[in-house]
């Protein structure tokens, strides 16, 4: 009786341990070059202390989609690029060609849709999207970034709604460019003042 109990509890704290191992957050993608630090917005970030955002001009270049899933990895670039344009011009920030501008490059490390094939029964579907990039002023790296995002639809029993998968794309790549220009412009570094 007392074996049976022990070796219950033990395979009870085994399962515990074996899934809040699997919730563990994954480590963040590297961006080479800068070490990141936690940002309000971003999952992680670094900002040269002498850049200021608002002032430079910009080169956006394509970012690229390294892994995809369930997704159509050209359509999704093409999305991602399409909506960092608008979103630049959108915050007044200056998009000029690469003549002397600061070059903003990225790639998206991995996008997934999952729950698709089992979508009518669970009546959602959810998109993961690990994105890291970087700022290079004159050879030198001026913002870098690595961002994580995840969203499921809302639950919908049944056939899926029209454009389902389209809408949260459009969403999880909004949210994306959200954390990215949020952090980029509403950094403050804190001072002496802010630590005490």
């Amino acid at each position: 009786m007392w074996f049976t109990k022990h070796v219950k509890l033990g395979l009870c704290l085994a399962l515990l341990m074996v899934g809040g191992g699997s919730c563990l957050a994954r480590p963040l993608p590297p961006v080479s070059g800068a070490a990141l630090q936690p940002g309000r917005f971003l999952e992680g970030f670094y900002i040269a202390p002498d850049f200021a955002p608002g002032k430079a001009s910009y080169d956006l270049e394509p970012f690229t989609v390294d892994q995809a899933r369930e997704v159509a990895p050209d359509e999704f670039a093409t999305l991602l690029n399409e909506e960092l344009a608008r979103a630049w011009e959108a915050n007044g920030l200056k998009v000029k060609g690469p003549q002397g501008a600061c070059r903003v490059s990225g790639a998206v490390k991995e996008v997934r849709l999952k729950g698709t094939h089992f979508r009518f029964f669970t009546g959602r579907i959810a998109v993961d999207l690990d994105v890291a990039g970087a700022f290079t002023q004159e050879g030198r790296t001026v913002f870098a970034f690595s961002d994580r995002v995840r969203l499921s639809s809302p639950i919908n029993p049944g056939p899926p709604a029209p454009k389902e998968r389209e809408l949260l794309l459009k969403q999880a790549v909004r949210t994306f460019v959200n954390h990215l220009l949020t952090e980029l412009l509403l950094y403050r570094p804190s001072g002496p003042e802010e630590e005490g």
